[in-house]
């Protein structure tokens, strides 16, 4: 029913009660004139005249509180309705700077990263972490929630379960074939349902791509990747009134891990449908390069070409030393150091010995790999 129908017959009862009063007051005087005639002199004719407006005077009494009652609960719905308007308002207000506010936290730390990510739709990260907020409704302080086996029911409790799980992926130091893809679907995942961000930097030798979608994440420097992860979770983490995560015990530079996703993704049968970005096959040759140089022990068991290991190890230590390859002085730098210790130490190697077909295989490779 609107406000203006109730609002209508409020004032139809008050209209109707005052009639009634009147009436019954006209009633009862014309009655009371008819039945006794003119003005008496006697006293119990006044007595019985005062008990006659005591009577009527107690109706339009009860009218008049009837009226007064109905006028203040108007009164109070009206305040009610003010006072829920004035709420309403203020919520869509809080709503409003709430949301601003977050938006605005995560343009600073797209800025203080260099500007090397940004947020897919930062409207759809704040619906997902505040699933209830609207113009009508507000909470600032979202608890995790997990089911019995500890799998987050909502995504603060998402953002904890793939945190913890980041651990034990880092620091394992045992990899089989595949768990390089393996640990690449698991970012993947945290990068699309947990921190919803999108690469703005140019594409980078080793960057994953999935489903012509390429991504922040490179196998050559995953702990800049985690390192992003952490601050975005944290700040999520800060806004929802939740402890922040400590990335510290997250081995994101392990070797170990870089290398099980050098094999998956360099290896020269490759059936993943996770790919990685390539600017040539020569990285590819200097990955295959690498693994033979260190699999290959002197008769002390130490490394035989340690030189050329040192040297291709600081190549795949992050993304931007794989890039600096481009720089044709730094690639022929490499390749040269690494051919020169090959034909050095296969001076020393009897003909006749496994090592020395190894190193003719190496040094068949590096004479291949064009000069720049």
């Amino acid at each position: 029913m609107s406000t203006d129908k109730k609002d209508g017959k409020l004032q139809s009862a008050w209209i109707w009660i005052a009639f009634i009063v009147f009436i019954a007051g006209v009633v009862l005087f014309t009655v009371y004139g008819m039945s006794l005639g003119p003005i008496s002199g006697e006293h119990a004719a006044w007595a019985s005249f005062g008990s006659l407006l005591a009577g009527f005077f107690t109706i339009a009494a009860t009218g008049a509180t009837i009226a007064t009652l109905l006028f203040l609960a108007k009164q109070n719905k009206d305040m009610q309705k003010i006072n829920q308007a004035q709420l309403e308002a203020l919520t869509f207000e809080r709503y409003i700077n709430h949301r601003k506010l977050f938006f605005e936290q995560l343009k600073e730390l797209e800025i203080s990263c260099k500007s090397v990510f940004r947020f897919r739709d930062p409207s759809h990260l704040y619906k997902e972490i505040f699933k209830d907020n609207g113009p009508h409704h507000c909470e600032f302080s979202i608890a995790p929630k997990f089911d019995e086996k500890g799998v987050g029911l909502n995504h603060v409790g998402e953002l904890f379960e793939r945190a913890n799980e980041l651990v034990g992926r880092f620091n394992c130091t045992s990899f089989d074939s595949g768990d390089g893809d393996s640990l690449a679907k698991f970012l993947i995942n945290i990068n699309n349902r947990v921190l919803m961000i999108e690469p703005v930097r140019t594409s980078k030798e080793g960057d994953l791509v999935f489903n012509s979608t390429r991504y922040l994440i490179n196998i050559f420097s995953l702990d800049e990747f985690i390192d992003i992860a952490f601050k975005v979770s944290n700040l999520i983490l800060r806004y929802t009134n939740n402890p922040e995560i400590d990335g510290s015990n997250v081995r994101a530079d392990s070797r170990f891990v870089r290398e099980a996703m050098m094999t998956d993704y360099y290896s020269p049968i490759q059936n993943f449908r996770i790919k990685i970005f390539k600017n040539s096959n020569d990285v590819m040759h200097l990955v295959h390069l690498y693994f033979n140089v260190f699999e290959m022990k002197s008769a002390g068991e130490g490394l035989l070409l340690p030189l050329s290991f040192r040297a291709l190890k600081m190549v795949f230590s992050s993304g931007d030393s794989v890039d600096a390859l481009s720089d044709n002085a730094v690639f022929n730098n490499v390749v040269n150091t690494c051919y020169a210790e090959v034909m050095r130490v296969k001076m020393g190697v009897d003909a006749g010995d496994e090592q020395y077909e190894k190193l003719i295989g190496l040094a068949t490779i590096l004479s291949y790999l064009p000069r720049r």
